[in-house]
């Protein structure tokens, strides 16, 4: 669904006025996105296995501790992600294109961007 979700905006953005630029700057933001994701997709299979582990084991509490912990963790790393493209959002595009607008829009998504990190940070996580 994700994905088709994000096909839908390139298909969408493509109607936009500059749509060369607002498409090279979706392509950078949901780039960064899926490397985030990526992320929070290798805690859900760690803490998938840990947690069938531990009930495994007849430990229900070893197994809500890691739940939390992992729950924790994930949003440490989704807040200094949110905090680290908030802070460098002039400069985060420039390690993708040379365009000054293209850099630009993406300076301008960057807020979004960070918020839909913080919270996409935990979720693939709670699943």
């Amino acid at each position: 669904l994700e994905m088709w979700y994000n096909t839908i905006l390139v298909l969408l953005t493509g109607n936009m006025k500059n749509a060369q630029i607002a498409l090279d700057a979706l392509s950078i933001c949901l780039n960064i996105n899926g490397w985030e994701l990526m992320i929070s997709v290798g805690f859900l299979g760690a803490t998938g296995v840990r947690v069938a582990n531990e009930l495994g084991a007849g430990s229900a509490r070893r197994a809500k501790f890691a739940i939390a912990n992992v729950v924790i963790t994930s949003f440490f790393i989704g807040f200094v992600l949110f905090v680290f493209f908030l802070f460098f959002r002039g400069n985060i595009a420039y390690m993708f294109t040379e365009s000054r607008a293209v850099a630009g829009a993406v300076a301008d998504l960057s807020p979004l961007l960070a918020f839909s990190i913080l919270l996409n940070s935990v979720q693939p996580v709670l699943s």
